[in-house]
């Protein structure tokens, strides 16, 4: 049990790192090259 929790939180942790890069890099590029949809998706 101690396994499978170290797992889940492991791989919960990893996508939740994936999805704030994705954020981010998404912010940055609508806020230098001013993307219209860039700044759609990114909201």
């Amino acid at each position: 049990m101690t396994l499978f929790n170290k797992v889940f939180s492991t791989r919960t942790l990893l996508q939740i790192i994936c999805v704030l890069v994705v954020v981010v890099a998404m912010k940055l590029l609508s806020a230098h090259y001013d993307f219209s949809w860039a700044a759609e998706v990114g909201g």
